[in-house]
């Protein structure tokens, strides 16, 4: 297989007065393009017409967006808005993968989405906490840190090192890990920025956005290493299922 279907959820989008249209940022349908995949849009429709998407998937992106809502990780409601029907979509696609061992990148909000339907929780508001620095918003200009990562985990292998500048722009961030997740990259503040799934599953979900920063070396390497691993888990798939002679 050389273009691995990627599916991408959309995202519903209201304006007052106006009908519901579903929408995703154009970058992440170009990554996925220029990394060679071939990205199938998911629409938040009702759940046997997304799993029969999902089982054409050979890899899934969970795209940046809004805030997870809070009671799907059991706190509080807060003040942000919040998309409660795609997060149902978006955190029963990332259970699927994990059962199917469907490789899987999470990009801000989908890292998010992955930590919490695994049974993570996440900070409501960074800011809130003592000596967090300044790691931008939806609203607010993008900031640039450093981050130091695990030696030895998917991500440095992709990235081919130990420390990356990322931009950054987002209040949230991933509070107790989802089973069967590490930490494997922390801004200076400490603020958990990757995360990736323990054993053979490529899961990976980190808390920047390579869509936007395709130039640099947190860019493309993440979305080929998606696709890569998408083809590789099909062909292994088509093995397994392939009769013995």
């Amino acid at each position: 297989m050389d273009q691995p279907l990627i599916g991408v959820p959309l995202r519903p989008w209201r304006r007052p007065g106006k009908r519901e249209r579903w929408m995703q940022t154009p970058d992440f349908f170009t990554s996925v393009r220029a990394a060679g995949g071939v990205p199938l849009p998911i629409p938040p429709m009702d759940l046997p017409g997304v799993r029969a998407l999902y089982a054409m998937c050979d890899g899934l992106l969970l795209p940046g967006g809004k805030d997870v809502d809070p009671i799907s990780y059991g706190a509080a409601p807060r003040e942000e808005e919040t998309l409660p029907d795609l997060d149902i979509v978006e955190i029963a696609l990332a259970r699927w993968a994990a059962e199917d061992k469907v490789p899987l990148f999470g990009v801000c909000r989908g890292e998010q989405v992955l930590n919490v339907a695994l049974g993570g929780t996440l900070y409501g508001h960074i800011g809130d906490l003592p000596g967090v620095g300044d790691h931008g918003g939806d609203d607010l200009p993008t900031v640039w840190h450093e981050i130091e990562i695990t030696e030895g985990s998917l991500l440095a292998a992709a990235l081919g090192g130990v420390r990356a500048t990322v931009n950054s722009r987002h209040h949230q961030a991933v509070d107790r890990l989802g089973d069967g997740l590490r930490a494997v990259a922390v801004s200076p503040d400490g603020i958990v920025e990757a995360i990736e799934a323990e054993g053979d599953w490529f899961a990976l979900g980190v808390q920047w956005h390579p869509e936007e920063a395709s130039e640099r070396a947190t860019g493309g390497p993440l979305f080929r290493a998606l696709v890569e691993a998408a083809v590789d888990a099909s062909v292994e798939a088509s093995a397994r299922s392939r009769p013995a002679v």
